[in-house]
């Protein structure tokens, strides 16, 4: 499996995450609306495609490998030129084609030639000769055959078919998509290997293959586990084959992550590493640190949690003063706030509350320590209660009577510690000036 299939794959199939599909076990070319069931959350414009086609297209669509013919039309019944299947094809692979060396053929447009190059560079496809290529041509069938099983690399798969009209330079391709299981031909036993592909044939043919190259290395999955913000665990029924590495189990995982009140983000795998049994796979990826949301990977979703707690603004309301004097911690750890004291040197503190997102609001209380402070008398205190915060109306509150509800002009930082349900902690610091 060449290494940009791959990666398409497992990235193009995390789509199926959010999504519940049971693909057809019968022929692209002979399914009935009946044998489909499908709920994908996304939806295509086109108005000309039948239920037989929907999953294919609706997916293909979703993942930007194809286009319509106009903006609310497929094109499902038009036959498919050559140079419109290798654009599609080349999307499909990720291939490289704008660097891809020139592969000679000078009947080519801007359009087209960078798939053709990259096709031909990657030995998936081939001209009608040494110097055309014919991209308005239509794609037969028996080439067709000829590009899927190049492109999934499907040879080994070929068996004999039961179609008499398969000979010739494409047959073996023919056998391989049959022995796949991906075609069954048009009927029981003709294939139609010079007819002229549908665009919507091969929009279900190419899905198949995709499907089937997905569930190569498919096993079922009894349990997934969020190591850490960036390492994943995942424990398979039976031991993996001695002859896949980690890293190509690793590709094929449909893997991803909702962030909370953001849309789905898939995740590629990093490093991948068997057990001694080879029935856990051990992944890194994306580091998730900072992050709240859904993980998802096959057909696993486990919530994670890996947000500390982020303080916002606060205010003090102080004795004989008209209004609050306010604070913004602005999703830092550090904030500051200056009290006048008039006449007196003193400010009699008649209350304090602050904001905090993300925090255990099952905490009963949580502890306001004196961290400093340059006024003589206080200083013994430093390191001990200052206060305590109580979790009142969505704010955290100063409960009355604090320890010091008198404070001298002076400096004083004052520190508090929050907790989320997953035991994620913030300390944040309150720098209070009393002048």
């Amino acid at each position: 499996m060449n290494k940009q299939l791959s990666k398409f794959l497992a990235a193009g199939t995390t789509a199926a995450v959010a999504v519940s599909v049971v693909a057809p076990a019968v022929s692209a070319e002979e399914v009935t609306e009946e044998d489909f069931e499908f709920d994908f959350g996304f939806e295509h414009p086109f108005t000309d495609v039948k239920a037989s086609y929907e999953e294919a297209v609706s997916f293909l669509y979703f993942i930007e490998v194809i286009s319509g013919v106009s903006e609310t039309s497929f094109g499902t019944d038009l036959q498919l030129k050559r140079g419109d299947a290798a654009v599609i094809l080349a999307n499909t692979l990720g291939l490289d084609t704008e660097n891809a060396p020139d592969a000679g053929f000078t009947d080519l447009n801007n359009r087209v030639k960078g798939a053709v190059n990259a096709l031909y560079a990657e030995g998936i496809i081939s001209g009608v000769s040494a110097t055309k290529f014919a991209p308005d041509d239509k794609l037969s069938r028996g080439a067709m055959a000829k590009l899927l099983v190049n492109a999934f690399e499907l040879e080994e798969y070929a068996i004999e078919t039961p179609f008499t009209d398969v000979g010739g330079t494409f047959a073996p391709y023919v056998e391989a998509l049959y022995g796949a299981e991906i075609t069954n031909g048009k009927s029981a036993t003709q294939y139609g290997i010079h007819d002229n592909i549908k665009r919507g044939d091969f929009a279900n043919l190419l899905y198949s293959s995709l499907m089937f190259t997905g569930d190569l290395f498919e096993s079922p999955v009894t349990d997934v586990k969020l190591v850490d913000s960036k390492t994943v665990t995942v424990t398979f029924a039976e031991a993996m084959p001695e002859d896949i590495t980690a890293e190509e189990v690793a590709e094929y995982m449909i893997m991803g992550v909702d962030y909370k009140n953001e849309e789905f983000v898939m995740l590629m795998p990093y490093t991948a590493k068997f057990s001694a049994d080879r029935k856990e796979l051990t992944m890194t990826h994306l580091d998730l640190q900072g992050q709240e949301g859904i993980f998802y990977l096959d057909e696993f979703e486990i919530p994670y949690d890996y947000s500390a707690p982020v303080a916002g603004k606060g205010d003090i309301i102080v004795e004989g003063q008209d209004s609050a004097v306010t604070f913004d911690f602005a999703g830092g750890t550090t904030a500051s706030v200056t009290l006048e004291s008039g006449e007196a040197d003193f400010v009699n503190l008649n209350s304090m509350s602050m904001e905090v997102l993300d925090q255990n609001t099952d905490e009963t209380n949580v502890n306001l320590i004196l961290k400093d402070t340059d006024v003589p008398s206080y200083a013994p205190g430093i390191g001990l209660n200052w206060g305590t915060l109580e979790y009142k109306d969505g704010q955290w509150q100063l409960v009355d009577p604090t320890n010091y509800v008198i404070i001298p002009v002076g400096h004083y930082t004052l520190e508090a510690e929050f907790k989320d349900t997953a035991n994620h902690a913030t300390t944040v610091s309150l720098k209070i000036e009393v002048k």
